[in-house]
């Protein structure tokens, strides 16, 4: 058998085990998280080396934009998991600009935003800034009543401001298992904050 051969058959696979991912399977899922795993870990490592950032925050972020992506594969066009692995690595270079463009904020810009966290802790950890303290707990109300068990913990994990790695290690799960729910509870957050707007 020859290499083109060998390589036909590893795409093959491949593009079966994300076609599958795609629909819902969580065995395929679980596959695609370990082929994944060495080349998100590799890639958040030689940023976080670069940069000086934490290699387990930038595999989270690398982690969110897989599960983003993976509903929009399309299988039809070149290799399944370049494609995922491109979305991946612009996730993790968004984030590095994002974290280096708020660490040169002005001093001001920081005391404002630490002033307004200290008055309004729950709400800004909500994700909800001037939203007041009683709308804030409703909407949290509703969110929880569109997730499911795991999703509900992980947004409590959230709240009390935990990582996704000591969620993960509270609940059982990888970083990778808590950043698919992550996707969920987006959804579901865009859902309740859409049908906010649509009743005012």
């Amino acid at each position: 058998m020859n290499t083109a051969t060998i390589d036909k058959g590893i795409l093959h696979q491949d593009t079966l085990t994300l076609q599958r991912a795609k629909q819902g399977d969580t065995r395929a899922q679980e596959r695609l998280r370990k082929s994944l795993t060495p080349r998100l870990e590799s890639l958040a490592g030689y940023y976080a080396s670069r940069t000086g950032m934490d290699a387990n925050d930038l595999l989270q972020e690398a982690w969110v934009a897989v599960y983003e992506v993976l509903p929009t594969v399309d299988m039809t066009i070149g290799t399944p998991s370049q494609y995922l692995l491109k979305h991946a690595r612009w996730q993790i270079l968004d984030h590095i600009r994002w974290n280096k463009k708020r660490s040169h904020e002005a001093l001001e810009d920081l005391t404002v935003e630490t002033e307004e966290h200290t008055q309004n802790n729950f709400a800004t950890r909500a994700n909800l800034p001037g939203a007041d303290e009683v709308e804030t707990r409703l909407m949290l109300e509703i969110l929880e009543t569109r997730l499911n068990t795991r999703q509900r913990a992980i947004l409590r994990g959230l709240l009390e401001g935990r990582t996704w790695r000591q969620i993960g290690d509270s609940l059982g799960c990888t970083s990778a298992n808590v950043a698919y729910h992550v996707r969920g509870i987006r959804q579901a957050y865009a859902d309740v904050t859409q049908t906010a707007c649509m009743v005012d």
